[in-house]
Formats: structure tokens, C-alpha cells, sequence
């Protein structure tokens, strides 16, 4: 069987070939859906959009953590991310102190812990350093003091999505004011094909209106997203 992701704003579709579901079910947030295929491994879905697979696709971490500026970090912050994925990659290639991954949703963490187990496969002493607290990232980083961090990573879906409010000039203002000065800012910023007019700019925008600097976005191939070119922004406190 064939299971595809159609794409509103092109009107295409693209699909990859599977086995069999293994997983499916409704959160209080989203659907999440598992198949296995034999190229990718396990795949994940959410709300019907290819998210994360088992193998052959780690574009995405790499071209993260290929943006950072330094090997190690005193405090890191990561918003969604629940599948691991950077996070794995963090531990792998990143010295830090403390890294608070906040994921609204424990079903990510519970499916992806169950059938990409090897993103969870963390040395103890650095797992250790890793703290996970389930709630909305926006409340977080709205309600959160200190102590202020040097890097803030947000991995979520797109804004066409309940994570719009986490593409928002008064987020973006939060999360200048929780960084140290120089802190950098990491943020998936779609496709930059198709959504360069209704994503990428009007969030350069407003980066610029909350005390950031530097403001790029990164190109990367990732193969399983819509038009198989990806992108992240990344910004410094002023």
C-alpha cells in the first residue's frame, strides 16, 4: 500500500510505499499514525503529514544542529521535539549542562519511544542533564523566569496547525527575553518553495521586531516534506 501526504497550497501529493500500519490514535492534540515500509523503516504521521522516519531521512536533525555556533551550551531549551530526533543528535555531537524539552503531547514521546527507539538510546551521564516536562511550549516560555538559556531550538509542526501561536510576534518577543545576550534561536521554517511568502518572511518580520539579529534561513534536501527542500530560521539576541 501507498500512503501519501497531499499538499494543499501545490495541489500535489507524494507517497511512499509501506507494509502495514502498526499504530494509530487520536491525542487530545492530534493524529498520530506508525507504518513500516521497507526503505524508511517505521514512518511517523501527524494529522495526515510525513514527520519522522526510522531511517534515510536525518536531513532534518542534521541540518539543525549544523547551525550551531558552539560545542557546548550551558542551558538548552527545546519546544516539541518529542520523537527525540535532535535531541538524540544533541547528545551525540553537543556538550551542555541542562537541555528542558517541553512537548505538549506524552503520546509523541510514548509512540516514538516504542517504534524509533533508537532516538532514545542516550548515554546515562548525559541523559542525566535532559529534563522533560509535558506542557503547551507556549505557556512555558510565557511563564518562565530564569535561569535564561543560550539556545532555544522550536521543533514543531506548521502554523497551519495548533502551533500557530508559537510563530507569533509576542512568542518571538518571549523568546528574545529568555535568551542570553548572543543566545541563538533555531526555528523549522517550512518549505522554502512554497512557503517563502506566508511563513518564512512574515517570520523574519517579526524576528526583527524582538531584538534579533543575524537573521538567516538555512536550506536542506529533506526528501519526506512537501517539495523535498526544507528550511530552518535562526537568529541571535541582539
Amino acid at each position: 500500500m501507498y500512503i501519501k501526504e497531499y499538499n494543499n497550497d501545490t495541489e500535489s501529493s507524494f507517497s511512499i510505499k509501506c507494509n502495514k500500519k502498526l499504530y494509530s490514535n487520536k491525542s487530545k492534540y492530534q493524529k498520530i499514525e506508525i507504518f513500516s515500509s521497507d526503505y524508511y523503516g517505521n514512518i511517523l504521521l501527524i494529522d495526515d503529514c510525513f514527520m519522522l522516519t526510522e531511517k534515510n531521512s536525518d536531513q532534518y536533525h542534521n541540518g539543525c544542529i549544523d547551525l550551531l555556533t558552539k560545542k557546548k551550551y550551558k542551558n538548552i531549551l527545546m519546544i516539541g521535539g518529542g520523537d527525540f530526533g535532535i535531541t538524540h543528535t544533541i547528545s551525540k555531537k553537543i556538550i551542555f549542562d541542562k537541555l528542558t524539552l517541553v512537548e505538549i503531547d506524552r503520546e509523541v514521546i510514548n509512540v516514538c519511544q516504542k517504534y524509533f527507539p533508537r532516538f532514545f538510546k542516550i548515554k546515562k551521564s548525559i541523559r542525566a542533564k535532559i529534563e522533560i516536562n509535558i506542557c503547551d511550549g507556549y505557556d512555558w516560555i510565557c511563564n518562565y523566569k530564569s535561569p535564561k538559556y543560550d539556545l532555544i531550538i522550536v521543533d514543531c509542526t506548521d502554523p497551519d496547525s495548533p502551533s500557530a501561536k508559537l510563530y507569533s510576534l509576542e512568542f518571538y518577543k518571549n523568546i528574545a527575553n529568555l535568551l542570553t545576550k548572543g543566545g541563538l534561536f533555531i526555528q523549522q521554517s517550512g518549505s522554502p518553495l512554497i512557503h517563502k511568502k506566508s511563513l518564512i518572511k512574515p517570520m523574519t518580520k517579526k524576528l526583527k521586531m524582538s531584538q534579533f539579529t543575524s537573521i538567516e534561513t538555512t536550506i536542506f534536501p529533506m526528501p519526506i516534506y512537501p517539495s523535498g527542500t526544507w528550511s530552518f530560521t535562526h537568529c541571535k539576541k541582539a
